[in-house]
């Protein structure tokens, strides 16, 4: 993990903080009088932007759309206006640090941040703080691509006439100042590195006139100059002599009007699959060559056109995909099966149901094989949960709705609550069996495959529930034998079964829960079938409740984070 670059969070928070941040804390009484609430400050307001996308309420629903700064952007401007920097810089710190990558869905949220605050701030002393850390909290060069593009967008609300401000050059310049050599070189080598971007944005910021050393400037003058351009090594590169051969190779490699052509330079330069452009990638003599050196990870990227190029190859299928089930390779790669659910259903479209007939069952592809075997190969989350779930016969014959639309409700339930069984060894699975609300267990056990426990699913014939959350902790409170740190609750909609739809009531019995068994006790609730928020949920105070409206790559991050309290304080 990098090297910290301030003070812990306890001493940061011990220190004395800016009055605006100090007005927003304000703590209130339960109606117990046994506890105290502390109201979501402004920064803790943009830590959960950072998550879920959101300011008020926390909930998060994926979308296939782009971060759209024109819907949060006054929000945004508000909240960077109450914190002080040195409660910025540590939130930032803390969100775009690499160890929590794990955690975050993405970092666009958190980009926007940074470049609201550096473009709205009346202080410039409080800027020169923030864009002293730049560096830093932007890591990559498709991270400093989408600041800058946020930039530009909000200077075009602000209705300022350029595109940068000085406080922006300053820092990009920075960025690139801070840079290593040898990063710097490895950045260009990629097969995503866009030479056309990295020269518009050193010309903006008028690279020429500052101050960079002689092999740093000819590195710039690498990475934003055209391939073509660097095959004839111009007079301005000697100071980068000793990689002539090694640039001048990736250069030609670029330039190569096929994979045949290619096939000798990659030999030749040992190069891997990241440093290749992506139209060589999908050859299949290309591929062939560089499976030893791929991960688990750019294999499954890759998967969808190997198979394309080979669909009745089935030898060259069995050789790229003998690694996807090595037990060891699928331990060390940590996928969900979530994921693999979600990329199998990618490649398959809903067609009309044939109901008479005879209709021939579809056969299972690599994906789906490798999505039954993966259960038990990831990383526990360490904690005691207790998971409920809607098991209505109504339910378990419907799809989900929205983007992954092919996919059932039964099949997304197990992804994610038989993932958690397999893998960790405190856990408590309990559904709904009738209308009083009340709980009982679901007999999975260890030993069971992904397919054994969907038959047990179905078996339990569950034909009408009254669907009440409450009921969940009333059933954990009962439970004097375990105590739970998180409570996931799948059904298909989160709003059946609650007092006006608001979360009122469902607070108070965990608050309950909290005082008397758990101080740390969450409830997360994923709303399988649903596009939007179930209900309606406090701005006065931290609930510990999150809602996660239907599934996508990010669900299994979101509820780590929101579980782990070491991670992420006060997201919710």
């Amino acid at each position: 993990m990098q090297k910290r670059l301030l003070l812990t969070a306890e001493v940061a928070s011990s220190q004395q903080t800016d009055v605006n941040s100090n007005v927003s804390r304000e703590l209130e009484s339960a109606e117990e009088g046994t506890m105290l609430h502390i109201a979501p400050s402004a920064i803790d307001k943009l830590r959960r932007f950072c998550y879920l996308g959101r300011i008020k309420q926390p909930v998060y629903a994926p979308t296939t759309f782009d971060l759209t700064v024109e819907a949060h952007f006054e929000a945004l401007r508000e909240l960077c206006g109450k914190v002080n920097e040195n409660e910025l810089i540590e939130c930032l710190r803390d969100v775009l640090d690499a160890s929590n990558d794990q955690y975050l869905p993405r970092h666009d949220e958190a980009i926007l941040v940074l470049a609201v605050y550096l473009s709205t701030c009346p202080d410039e002393k409080h800027r020169t703080l923030v864009r002293g850390y730049f560096a830093a909290l932007v890591r990559t060069s498709q991270e400093l691509f989408l600041f800058v593009k946020f930039v530009k967008q909000v200077q075009k609300l602000l209705d300022r006439k350029t595109p940068f401000s000085r406080t922006v050059r300053k820092a990009v310049l920075e960025w690139y100042q801070h840079q290593a050599l040898d990063k710097l070189l490895h950045m260009w080598s990629l097969g995503d590195c866009n030479s056309a971007q990295h020269r518009e944005l050193l010309q903006r910021c008028h690279y020429m006139s500052a101050k960079f050393d002689a092999d740093k400037m000819a590195a710039l003058r690498v990475v934003s100059a055209p391939s073509k351009d660097l095959i004839n090594w111009p007079d301005y590169l000697e100071p980068l002599a000793q990689c002539k051969e090694t640039i001048q190779g990736i250069a030609n490699l670029r330039l190569t009007p096929n994979a045949e052509a290619a096939l000798p330079l990659i030999e030749k330069m040992s190069l891997s699959y990241e440093h290749l452009p992506r139209r060589l990638v999908s050859d299949q003599k290309v591929v062939n060559l560089l499976m030893a050196k791929m991960t688990y990870d750019q294999m499954l990227q890759s998967w969808p056109t190997f198979l394309k190029l080979n669909r009745s190859n089935r030898h060259a299928q069995t050789c790229f995909t003998q690694r996807f089930f090595d037990p060891s390779e699928l331990r060390a790669a940590n996928v969900e099966p979530l994921r693999l659910l979600l990329q199998e259903a990618r490649g398959f479209s809903r067609k009309k149901v044939i109901t008479k007939g005879v209709v021939s069952p579809r056969p299972s592809s690599i994906i789906q094989k490798l999505y039954k075997q993966s259960f038990g190969f990831n990383k526990p989350l360490g904690l005691r949960l207790h998971i409920t779930i809607n098991l209505e016969m109504v339910y378990l014959r419907k799809y989900l709705l929205g983007r992954f639309r092919s996919i059932k409700y039964i099949d997304a339930v197990l992804a994610i609550a038989f993932g958690y069984f397999k893998c960790d060894p405190k856990v408590t699975v309990r559904i709904w069996y009738d209308k009083t609300g009340k709980l009982k267990a679901l007999p999975w056990t260890p030993a069971m495959s992904v397919d054994e426990a969907k038959a047990t699913c179905e078996s339990q014939k569950v034909v009408k529930i009254k669907q009440t959350l409450i009921d969940v902790i009333d059933d954990a409170l009962q439970d004097t034998e375990q105590t739970y740190d998180v409570f996931l609750v799948l059904v298909p909609c989160g709003t059946r079964g609650n007092q006006r739809n608001k979360s009122e009531q469902l607070c108070k019995r965990l608050d309950e829960y909290r005082e008397k068994r758990n101080k740390d006790a969450k409830f997360i609730i994923l709303s399988l079938r649903q596009q939007h928020g179930s209900m309606g949920y406090s701005s006065e105070r931290n609930e510990n409740i999150l809602e996660l409206c239907s599934i996508s790559e990010q669900t299994p991050r979101l509820i780590n984070a929101f579980a782990h309290v070491e991670v992420i304080n006060h997201m919710i």
